[in-house]
Parts: structure tokens; sequence; C-alpha cells
């Protein structure tokens, strides 16, 4: 609640709405207070999100002759404060505080009730019973003021008037209110809307979130990360900081390599021809080698052999072990010389079940500890569902992205990662490999 002085014995009051407002404003001006002004609107929010409505209201303590039970409307024409349009519905409220006055004697009418009656007969509703007011006063047409429809019946209801009896009370009208009293302190909260954020500018998540379909993630997950940016992560850092919130987000969803610990590894690397399988197992072969880690190559039912592979480890000093099926590997395997055992495997998809049938009995005799599902960073979302339902026989347990220096948009490879939840092992150029970094990955997708 900001109650910060605006003027000399003037306080702003502000909350979420005018129930909110007024006790405050009792509480620290007083039964008496006088309530100057009153202004509706909307503040904060980000990017179109989040906006939450507030009323605004200023009043001030009686001054000391307006505790002589001078009448309120008197006091505000007295002390210049209401708008033309007041002074007019002061002088029209006249007769009705002196008919009323008759007709009660000494019942303590306060002049609020009078001038909210002339109020209601200005803007069509029923007259009193009682007597018939004058319409000698048509007030100019124009713009509202802010005091007729702000302050009036924020003033009754801090002084809690006496309710007049329900005989007394007027008959609603069957006509509509006129349009400028009641829509326009609305079309006010709708244009501060529209200066804070023009209807043609697309907010900045909005394109955060176009930046990440554009780059290779589905619609639907793009809009699932970058809610729960907005949602979870604003309340908690601020608005400028919106693409490394949603880069963040993105990251906790991307599973990597953990818990390898110092023992052998053996991996598997599975996928259709051209994946980059052999590719990337020789990058692996080679930076453990130099780092003088003892490394078995087995190329498991591979159509050449592993010739190829052999003949671009050769200079490094690293064996390629060539095995028709799982026995002959697991011969090779079991002498227990090695700290990483590597599997190239033939191709195989879609295509190929006898392939994939075959190969799944194998991966499961060589009891291998990792098959990593290799996708290269080029395929399309529709290709690699394909293929990750082709293999799904192999039981993978980690993606290998492959070929990730020709393109700059992974993004298919990276949701099937995280829908599948398979963490996401290396990244194979053609030059080398790396572990794959969640927060990499998530600065690639939205740069």
């Amino acid at each position: 609640m900001d109650t910060t002085p605006s003027a000399p014995d003037v306080q702003t009051f502000r909350g979420r709405s005018l129930e909110d407002v007024l006790p405050q404003v009792r509480e620290a001006l007083g039964p008496d207070a006088i309530v100057l002004r009153r202004r509706e609107g909307l503040k904060g929010g980000v990017g179109g999100f989040f906006q939450r409505p507030f009323v605004e209201v200023e009043a001030r303590r009686p001054l000391e002759n307006e505790r002589d039970g001078m009448p309120r409307n008197d006091r505000a024409t007295a002390e210049g404060l209401a708008s033309p349009a007041i002074q007019a519905l002061v002088d029209q409220a006249s007769p009705f505080a002196d008919a009323l006055s008759r007709a009660q004697g000494d019942s303590g009418v306060r002049a609020q009730e009078v001038l909210l009656a002339a109020a209601r007969g200005s803007l069509g509703a029923e007259p009193q019973p009682d007597f018939e007011p004058q319409r000698d006063f048509e007030p100019e047409p124009g713009p509202a003021p802010a005091g007729l429809y702000g302050p009036q019946p924020n003033i009754v209801a801090l002084q809690e008037p006496a309710k007049p009896e329900p005989a007394a009370e007027p008959e609603p009208a069957a006509k509509p209110e006129p349009e400028p009293v009641v829509e326009r302190p609305r079309a006010r909260s709708r244009e501060i809307a529209k200066v804070e954020i023009p209807d043609e500018a697309p907010p900045v998540a909005t394109a955060h979130e176009a930046a990440l379909v554009a780059n290779g993630l589905s619609p639907a997950l793009a809009s699932d990360v970058v809610g729960e940016a907005v949602a979870h992560g604003l309340p908690f850092s601020d608005s400028r900081n919106i693409k490394k919130l949603i880069r963040t987000v993105l990251a906790r969803r991307i599973a990597a390599l953990a818990d390898l610990g110092p023992a052998t590894r053996s991996l598997a690397f599975v996928g259709a021809g051209g994946a980059g399988k052999s590719q990337a197992i020789r990058h692996l072969a080679t930076a453990y080698a130099a780092a003088d880690a003892q490394v078995l190559v087995i190329a498991l039912r591979t159509p050449d052999g592993g010739s190829d592979l052999a003949s671009r480890l050769e200079p490094t000093g690293i064996a390629v072990f060539a095995a028709a099926d799982a026995e002959q590997a697991n011969r090779r395997i079991a002498r227990g010389d090695a700290t990483l055992v590597l599997v190239d495997t033939p191709p195989a998809g879609p295509g190929e079940r006898d392939v994939v049938s075959a190969l799944a009995g194998d991966l499961t005799a060589l009891d291998v500890g990792e098959v990593h599902l290799t996708l290269p960073a080029t395929m399309s979302a529709a290709a690699a569902d394909e293929q990750a339902e082709a293999l799904a026989p192999l039981s993978p347990t980690h993606v290998a992205m492959t070929h990730t220096d020709q393109t700059a948009r992974p993004g298919a490879v990276v949701e099937l990662a995280i829908t599948s939840r398979r963490p996401v092992s290396y990244l194979s150029t053609r030059d080398r490999v790396e572990p794959a970094d969640p927060a990499d990955l998530a600065q690639r997708l939205l740069p």
C-alpha cells in the first residue's frame, strides 16, 4: 500500500480495488476524511503478461472549518476542489436540501446524500418521489470530470450515511445510462495498456518462442519452455533477463552424461548409414588414447570389416578388431586390457529390420553398458522420430548428435532426447568430438 504524500495534507492510497483502499483511508485519516480523486488503471507485467488492476485514491483530513457541520458539497466549492459540473450539481442540490430539511426536520440528512440524489437525476435515474429536481443546468459536452465519477461515491462510503427508507429509494431507470459516463473509465484503462505494449508489436517472449521454433523445436515444446520461464522465472529475476531465463529452463530439460565413474566403459554406436557412427568413434578413440587410456575398437558385423576405420586410426596406434558376431567380440574383450571399449555397428534403420533384430541379440550378449543412438543434427523431427522407433529394439540409452558443424538448428534431435528422456552424450563434427553441454545447446537454440 502506497501512502506517499503528493501535496500538503493530501495522501495517496493505492490498492487492487476500492474495497482494499477505503479501510486504509479511514484508518490513516479518520472517518471524516475527504476523498479528492480516484483513478483506475493497469500496472506491472512483462511482455503483456500478468498486468494487474489498481485503484489510486487521494484524500486528506478535514480542515477546522469543515468540522462545524458545513455540508461537504459546500466545502468542496469553497476550497475550489470541485469541477464546474460539481459546482452546478451543488447549486441544484440546494432546493433538495431545503425540501428534505422541511420534510424531515432535524433528522440529520447529510449534504452528500442530497448531492448524490442530484447526480442521479442528472445521470438518468428517476427523481425522488417527494420533490421534482430542477434542470436549469446542462453540463457542456466533453470528457467526464474525474471528481464526478471518482471522489463522490468514495465520500459517501467513508461517511457511511444513513440509508433512506425503502419507500424513498428511486426506481431504476429502464433506459441504459449514457455511454460516456459508463465507458469512459474503462476506455482509459485500455488506452494505458496500449501505450505500454502496442498491439502491433509482438511481446519479446513471443519473439523468443518463434526463434526456438525456427531452430527446430516444435511449437508445443517452445511454448511450454517460454511459458515456464515467464511464469516461474520472472518472479525471481528482472524482465530484461527473459532470454537467459528461457535458456535456463531449456537447459534444465536436456540431460547429459553423468555418474560415469572411473570403471571401464563399453559404448556401442547405432544408427543409419551416413549417420556418422564411425566418425564419432574415431574421434573418441583418438581423444582417449591421447590421454594414455587403453582403447579397444570393435567393428561388429560392419560391411567393410572395419577396414576404413582401421586405416584412419592407424597413425594413432589404435587397433580395430573385426568381429562377425558377439562371441568373437567377447573373446577379445575378455582379455581385460582396455579401459574404453567402442563398438561400431552395421547401418540399421527403418528398412533393415533383420539387421536390427540380429544386432539387438549381439548387444545383449556383449552386455554393452551404453547404446548411443546416433543422429545427425541436420535431421528433421519426423525423420528422427522414425529412426528412433526403428531402433527401439536396441534399447538406446543415450543420443549422440553428429554433423553438428553442418547446421545451426539442431532442435529436432534435442527435442527427441528431451521427450524420450535420454541424455545427449556427444556432439561430433568433422574434426572432433566433445561431451554435450546442455547450456551450450540452449545457447545454440536461442542465440
